[in-house]
């Protein structure tokens, strides 16, 4: 057994077997989709979730400022989610976060760390976060939290007494979103697929075939199709379907579910008007998961007939899609999926490496997987510059030439060999091919700013950036907008925006390596310099193998090589080893 030092984060929610109780069905896919939202909240502050309780967790952190900011977050997405419930239906969530000794054993951990931190979370008040006095005097003034001591309280098969504070969090005002102003078109919403299968297991298989449905929508020129992300931050809660069409923006709303049984699968669906709640249609698909990749065909000619009767097969460019020969192998893509909507590259590429060994054909893989690469030098800079470019750039001509039409496999092989600079106007010619043919693929409006901040038209980058944030208003991923519009801003010669732009970057992912050189460049700008030496003293916590000649390296492949978003001589100013 290893033994280490971690920062140990315990939750858990308030009156669970009352609520399952009442309600055993309803509550546990409540909880699922809860524990889903909340696990992406700790994907993105580099946690590790040890396991689920039913209605729990136990996550470590290798940072104990990481492990304060998750809780922080996890307590805000629940209010945020709580705020359209009364309090009999709201969902409140107890934290406890300490930092001790663990033995880890086969993945888990145990010792009196673990068990503190179990302790002092039962003592929290629902919706609140106790912390032990070793967590706070770590994070003291770090994180522009107020605490309140609790005293000393001697807790439950533990010898010393431990000093514990509560984190004082004032309920902030929501932020009053703009009216979102219905589409010239067709406008829609796909709610993810519930799982009413007993087997957990088949969680995936309905968020597979969500993605689904929402990528071959989106292939319609004429429709507005929400983009997963945001859709998929209403999982596992009740939802008013009007809501979600004032919330998003849409006139249509698709729900549904998912029930398996044996290799039989059902999924039930239905079309509502989110202005009214009229239903327009609904139905049920039979299938069989023995062809699963049939069945979500099906899925999406019905889905799409019931929406626009006179659409043709041919809008719907099924055949440019080229999927898995293997079911092993897409089963490793939906994990992959789901691993770099956490910003968990490794595990990410981990699979990806897995559906491709299996499916040696498997270009929308190879594709993504190429995208890892270009992941590894902008979000974590830790490992070596040059196998990053290579092994992208490889992957990503292997998936054209194996499926080049695949809108999907055309954007993230282009934005791979036009970030790393090989071929940068035909990889941009792939990414705007695939908006132009796919204008609901907020993912390629991202990167399609992304790429035009950093080889041509920085006012046409906020532009795409602006269309990417419309298409996916609740996208956990929103740092890479962030980032795209600070880099466009800082050649617009916009400081005070491209400086708010990473700030708020910052914010929604303090892990980040690219946003934190963009801050300290601005900062060293506006003459900030101790603010932006702490900037960099945070950022080498985060990448402790940075170095400022990786950026210029990396610059050098830019059409704007000078880019003043990523000024080499501000990051050297600020004491970041050369």
């Amino acid at each position: 057994m290893e033994r280490r030092l971690t920062a140990i984060l315990a939750a858990d929610f308030v009156g669970y077997s009352a609520r399952v109780g009442a309600d055993e069905e309803g509550t546990v896919r409540a909880i699922r989709g809860l524990m889903d939202a909340l696990e992406l909240v700790v994907g993105l502050h580099r946690g590790r979730v040890v396991k689920t309780m039913g209605d729990g967790m136990l996550v470590e952190f290798g940072s104990v400022v990481d492990a304060v900011s998750c809780a922080t977050v996890m307590q805000d997405r629940l209010a945020e989610r709580n705020a359209d419930f009364d309090d009999a239906q709201a969902y409140l969530l107890r934290i406890g976060v300490h930092v001790g000794d663990i033995l880890v054993d086969q993945g888990d951990i145990f010792g009196d760390g673990v068990n503190i931190a179990a302790r002092i979370e039962a003592l929290a008040q629902p919706g609140g976060i106790v912390v032990s006095g070793r967590v706070h005097e770590d994070v003291s003034g770090r994180l522009g939290l107020a605490f309140r001591d609790m005293g000393e309280h001697a807790l439950k098969n533990i010898k010393q007494p431990v000093q514990l504070f509560a984190i004082e969090r004032e309920v902030e005002q929501q932020i009053s979103q703009p009216v979102q102003q219905l589409p010239d078109k067709p406008s829609l919403a796909v709610l993810p697929l519930v799982n009413f299968s007993s087997d957990q297991e088949n969680e995936y298989f309905a968020d597979g075939l969500t993605e689904d449905i929402i990528t071959a929508l989106a292939h319609v020129p004429w429709m507005f199709v929400i983009a997963r992300n945001s859709t998929f931050t209403y999982k596992g809660t009740p939802v008013d379907v009007r809501k979600v069409g004032r919330d998003l923006g849409v006139r249509y709303v698709f729900e549904g579910s998912v029930r398996t049984q044996g290799t039989r699968m059902r999924v039930t669906g239905q079309l509502v008007d989110a202005e009214t709640g009229a239903h327009i249609w609904a139905d049920k698909i039979d299938g069989s998961t023995d062809d699963i990749f049939a069945f979500q065909d099906q899925i999406t000619e019905t889905i799409t007939a019931a929406i626009a009767p006179g659409i043709q097969h041919a809008e719907i460019d099924r055949s440019s899609r080229t999927p898995p020969s293997n079911l092993n192998a897409y089963d490793h893509y939906l994990r992959a999926l789901s691993a770099l909507n956490r910003a968990q590259i490794s595990t990410a590429s981990e699979h990806l490496d897995a559906a491709i060994n299996i499916s040696p054909t498997y270009a929308k893989a190879m594709a993504i997987r190429a995208w890892c690469y270009t992941l590894q030098v902008a979000w974590t800079a830790n490992e070596s510059y040059e196998a990053n470019v290579s092994n992208g750039l490889k992957l990503a001509y292997d998936a054209l030439h194996l499926d080049g039409r695949d809108l999907e496999v055309a954007a993230y092989a282009g934005y791979t060999i036009s970030f790393f600079g090989d071929d940068i106007d035909r990889g941009r010619g792939l990414v705007q091919h695939a908006t132009e043919n796919c204008p609901s693929f907020a993912w390629a409006w991202t990167s399609r700013g992304m790429l035009e901040g950093v080889h041509g038209d920085s006012e046409k980058a906020v532009e795409y950036c602006q269309i990417a944030k419309r298409l996916n208003p609740r996208d956990p991923q929103m740092f890479r907008v962030q980032l795209a519009l600070g880099t466009a801003y800082g050649e617009l010669d916009q400081f005070e925006k491209a400086y708010e732009a990473v700030t708020l970057g910052l914010r929604l992912n303090p892990n980040i390596v690219t946003l934190y050189v963009q801050a300290i460049s601005c900062l060293v700008r506006f003459g900030r310099i101790e603010e932006a030496r702490e900037q960099a003293r945070l950022l080498m916590v985060h990448s402790p193998n940075f170095r400022v000649l990786e950026v210029a390296k990396h610059l050098a492949n830019f059409r704007h090589s000078s880019l003043k978003s990523y000024n080499v001589e501000a990051l050297i100013a600020a004491g970041l080893p050369q």
